[in-house]
């Protein structure tokens, strides 16, 4: 049987494979989003989380359940910490969805354990941003300054994504 590490690096890669031709085609990306004021969002706790997380290069990623290209892309993004380590946090903010939505969801898709599930329960984080399209991915430096905007599903293997996360740290 697999390890969850393993699982997730497997199931990434065939993802990979069978997105990478149509994700790069839906994407936009924007390489001067502006400033974006940090958001305070709910874990599945009711605690307060800020977004971006502080001091940390940090990928923001706003997805719904019922959004086939999030749950396309998800395992492409929940691979990034593995790859970068802890120069990376990434925070998954679930859109307008309720707890129980959202957790049987990430049961059924078999969500690396330990993944915080995060929560804009009103969208007013995302209309705080200006997000209208999903998935919308945010790249944020150790500062809190936005770097790039990803509108739409993107494959977050290629050599691009990979330009895209490592400019969070120059």
């Amino acid at each position: 049987m697999m390890q969850g590490t393993e699982r997730l690096t497997r199931r990434a890669l065939v993802a990979s494979a069978v997105l990478a031709p149509f994700a790069a085609l839906a994407a936009q990306i924007d390489t001067a989003p502006g400033t974006l004021a940090a958001l305070s969002v709910a874990d599945a706790e009711g605690r307060k989380v800020p977004v971006p997380a502080a001091g940390r290069a940090t990928i923001v990623n706003f997805w719904a359940t019922w959004c086939p290209p999030c749950r396309a892309e998800m395992p492409l993004l929940q691979s990034l910490p593995d790859f970068y380590g802890d120069k990376l946090s990434l925070q998954l903010v679930n859109f307008k969805e309720r707890l129980a939505t959202v957790q049987k969801y990430v049961r059924e898709a078999g969500w690396a354990p330990g993944q915080p599930l995060l929560l804009d329960p009103m969208g007013e984080g995302a209309a705080a941003w200006g997000v209208k399209q999903f998935p919308t991915t945010v790249g944020f430096d150790a500062r809190g300054r936005a770097r790039w905007r990803v509108r739409g599903e993107y494959d977050w293997t290629s050599p691009e994504a990979a330009r895209l996360v490592e400019s969070l740290w120059s």
